[in-house]
């Protein structure tokens, strides 16, 4: 590999020698061969002498340069480049490949993401025509293969316009910019049955894409807040096409369907919020198996941006249903967090408590709300029948992505010696391990999450698995919401005690069911009650200290159910299973909050 570097090096010294183009009409440096066993993107930068450098794209993220694009394989160079140079008058040019900066936080850092654009659709190293690509850095991922893993773990559960990807090498300018995954952008393309097409095809002129981002998206022009849960969408793209920049009109299409996907989204919170949310208005609102197998994507890699950015939606017009995706942007997901409330926990139940578990990171909380549904609930069992096979190889899918990537990372962290072995670009975010010091032991480290993930799913998600259904009863409050497997029930960081739960169990053939047993203030033990039966008491302003849970029937053969408490001035204490005490006896502590869920033996 140090042989590898020295000779791209050489070839990179070359081409520094030709220099930067002194005029739109200048010669274009032949590009380099593939720097390493992956193939090479080559930008040659080809604009006015003002624009032609690195330096000038650093400093305007937002202003396309005209460029040659060589993209070599090892056997053949695809070239790219100006139909009609760059002059004066039009200093982008006409059918120029460009280039530029492309991400928010991520632009911030020293290895940069970019975006290059086409003047047609083009195909890129065997994936399907694109107008608009995207070179993703991976700066904060030191393994390099999150986005890939989850990007392609999307396109095998078959969700609509999953971008295609391709692990590459960068050079621009002759500068060497190390490893990146080009893949192409999240956009909308008018639906042709005649030709295979991997980005939102749409068939209506009021069609849209939009955004959920709560980080950025109050800087976009067109954007709008909930009512409800107070989250910003953004329009992103429409069936017509439109620039999302200030001062621009909508045209009337557009316009239409911004209006009525903003409605829908208010509409569809309005239900979701509900004390007793309406199943059959909300599934006619939604496309249920999208929302489905999104959260299945977004729970496996615990993905902590899915409460405030990257959450694509689009509908295809006012009478189709809004769709969940495409999916997009996952570096900081796949236990690259070391805390729980980031994604680090490869055993919790995550975007099904977007609030409780990724407290902070942002409002939105759809995922929380429509598992309170238990059809939402079963139908996800249901489903992960299906998707369970794919979630399951995701391990070996890194094993052979570390082969294909080996000379290529290697390369990379020699161009980019500051990331292994340093503290991470996103440990500002709190709870990040140092990374370690070699690229195997950080593949090493996200294999052995993405496995210990993939057995947690297939013990908690299944056709015939109950869905566990429970309600507290909270001090001024009463009796909350019903939630399904998993979910918070009760309060936390309101000091008011818990004072009765209600448990049953459906979705399943399995005989059985569960019984509980409270340790209640100024009684002690109450006794096991019958299935279903108030747990604890309720009207007599009596905390809840400790639990106690178990199934009968063939539901204990087959099944364990664990269970977690909230406790006064403890906090949440570790979960324990099958009639073991949860909270506390003898200290006069309330429980405030519980969780139940329920997985195969």
């Amino acid at each position: 590999m140090r042989n590898l570097r020295v000779a791209s090096l050489s070839l990179f010294a070359t081409l520094a020698l030709v220099g930067p183009a002194v005029a739109a009409t200048a010669a274009v440096p032949t590009p380099p061969a593939t720097v390493t066993d992956l193939p090479t993107v080559s930008v040659t930068l080809t604009d006015l002498p003002a624009k032609d450098s690195l330096g000038f794209i650093h400093a305007n993220k937002d202003v396309p340069v005209a460029s040659q694009v060589d993209v070599a394989d090892g056997t053949t160079t695809q070239t790219l480049a100006c139909t009609t140079l760059p002059t004066d008058v039009a200093p982008l040019g006409v059918g120029c490949p460009t280039i530029k900066g492309h991400g928010n936080f991520t632009w911030t850092l020293d290895k940069k993401s970019y975006q290059l654009k086409f003047d047609k659709k083009t195909a890129i190293l065997g994936m399907l025509p694109g107008k608009t690509w995207i070179l993703i850095a991976n700066r904060a991922d030191p393994s390099l293969m999150r986005n890939k893993a989850t990007l392609e773990l999307a396109r095998q559960f078959g969700m609509f316009a999953t971008p295609e990807s391709r692990f590459v090498d960068l050079v621009v300018n002759g500068e060497d910019l190390g490893s990146y995954l080009l893949t192409d952008k999240v956009t909308v393309t008018k639906f042709d049955p005649t030709k295979p097409d991997s980005h939102v095809a749409l068939t209506s002129p009021q069609g849209v894409l939009v955004e959920m981002d709560s980080h950025f998206g109050a800087a976009e022009p067109f954007h709008f807040t909930t009512v409800r849960s107070r989250s910003i969408f953004t329009l992103k793209d429409s069936y017509v096409g439109f620039k999302n920049d200030p001062g621009v009109v909508l045209d009337a299409d557009t316009q239409a369907g911004w209006d009525e996907v903003q409605s829908t989204i208010n509409t569809l919170e309005g239900l979701l919020y509900a004390p007793k949310p309406d199943w059959t208005k909300i599934s006619a609102l939604i496309d249920v198996d999208s929302f489905v197998k999104y959260y299945f994507v977004s729970e496996f890699v615990e993905n902590p941006d899915v409460a405030s950015s990257s959450v694509f939606f689009y509908k295809d017009g006012p009478t189709d249903k809004l769709h969940a995706g495409p999916v997009w942007d996952y570096d900081i997901s796949l236990g690259n967090y070391a805390t729980t409330n980031r994604g680090g926990n490869p055993t919790e139940d995550y975007v099904k408590n977007e609030l409780l578990t990724i407290k902070g990171n942002g409002p939105f909380d759809w995922w929380t709300q429509l598992f309170r549904n238990q059809a939402f609930a079963a139908q996800a069992n249901a489903t992960y029948e299906t998707l369970k096979p794919f979630v399951n190889v995701v391990p070996s899918t890194i094993d052979g992505y570390q082969t294909q990537l080996l000379q290529s990372a290697s390369h990379n962290f020699v161009v980019w010696p500051n990331i292994l072995g340093q503290t991470s670009v996103i440990a500002f975010n709190g709870g990040h391990s140092p990374i370690k010091s070699t690229w195997a032991a950080e593949v090493a480290l996200l294999r052995s999450w993405a496995a210990q993930r993939a057995s947690y799913l297939a013990h908690a998600y299944g056709a015939n698995v109950p869905v566990l259904r429970y309600s507290a009863h909270v001090q001024n409050i009463g009796w909350q919401p019903t939630v399904s497997t998993g979910q918070m029930t009760g309060t936390t960081g309101r000091s008011l005690r818990a004072e009765a739960i209600k448990i049953t169990d459906t979705n399943t053939t399995t005989t059985g069911s569960v019984v509980g047993n409270a340790h209640v203030q100024n009684i002690g033990w109450m006794g096991y009650q019958a299935p279903g039966a108030v747990i604890g008491t309720v009207g007599r302003s009596l905390r809840m200290e400790a639990i106690q849970l178990k199934l009968t029937g063939n539901l204990a053969t087959r099944y364990t159910i664990s269970y977690r408490v909230h406790v006064q001035n403890i906090g949440w204490m570790g979960w324990v299973s099958n009639g073991a005490t949860a909270g506390t006896t003898g200290r006069s502590l309330r429980i405030e909050a519980l969780q139940i869920r329920i997985v195969r033996k």
